[in-house]
């Protein structure tokens, strides 16, 4: 064989090697959990994370809840935290959907199962989330002077910017979280400083909320408030209308991927539509 030829052919055997694989293939592998992926998927698409897995709408939304036994009930820094060999069947758990999570992985939407600091009665609640990186880094760079105290910018990693925001103060921890699920600015501003007139003087604040439906309901999934009695600004009426426009276009696409159980295909749906632009 000639030279040029061998060199040809190890080239291309090689990047067959390097490249990754898509989302498509992950989740066609014989042993993928599509039944857990087609659970998770479906809570995102009919809940407020559809706002990020089918537009850049919110930077980062919430799946679901974790709620497993795998807290402490104290602060102290030992290393046998928990039995391992007690907690194996929690641990196998999350592994299992760490692998599902990653799998439906793309280039710019990501998965993530992100621990609360605080837990409860020795109950570690873990939110399951999905994320968009592009509209967090366009989130990054409009709200810099917030978080550049950290030293983020733009291309920092989605992920270190959320574990941050968990493990900081009250007041930081709500406005960094007001910015990553995509609430506007005025709203982010009344809520933290609702907050703060709270905590002087114990008395609460009252306050609308504006809601914005989802395709399992009208009220309770993508709602932020707003000072009692205020109009809703320009703002909130566009992020209302490009909304309603991606509700319709899931709305439209539904149908064609519940099956005869009435169940939605959610994940024959994510990986159509890694074939064209959200």
């Amino acid at each position: 064989m000639k030279p040029q030829l061998i060199l040809a052919a190890l080239l291309l055997f090689l990047s067959g090697c390097t490249r990754p694989a898509t989302t498509l293939q992950r989740t066609k592998a014989a042993d993928f959990d599509r039944a857990l992926a087609d659970s998770l998927l479906t809570l995102g698409f009919e809940n407020e994370a559809l706002y990020t897995l089918m537009s850049d709408l919110k930077p980062m939304s919430t799946l679901c809840d974790i709620s497993l036994p795998l807290g402490r009930t104290d602060s102290a820094g030992v290393h046998d935290a928990i039995r391992p060999d007690q907690k194996a069947a929690y641990l196998t758990k999350l592994a299992r959907w760490q692998t599902v999570l990653d799998a439906l992985e793309t280039p710019d939407v990501g998965f993530i199962i992100h621990p609360f600091r605080q837990d409860y009665d020795g109950k570690r609640i873990m939110q399951v989330s999905a994320y968009r990186r592009s509209r967090v880094q366009r989130m990054v760079a409009d709200n810099q002077a917030f978080f550049g105290q950290w030293g983020f910018v733009p291309n920092s990693e989605p992920e270190l910017v959320m574990h941050t925001i968990e493990y900081e103060n009250q007041f930081d921890r709500w406005r960094g979280y007001g910015y990553l699920f995509g609430y506007p600015r005025h709203a982010v501003d009344f809520f933290v400083e609702a907050g703060k007139t709270q905590a002087a003087t114990k008395g609460f604040v009252k306050r609308d909320f504006f809601q914005i439906p989802v395709a399992s309901g009208k009220t309770g999934h993508f709602t932020y408030a707003l000072p009692k009695g205020m109009k809703p600004t320009e703002t909130d009426s566009t992020l209302y209308r490009q909304a309603g426009q991606v509700l319709e276009r899931y709305r439209q696409l539904r149908p064609k991927y519940v099956g005869a159980d009435t169940k939605l295909r959610a994940l024959a749906l994510w990986q159509d539509l890694q074939k064209t632009k959200p």
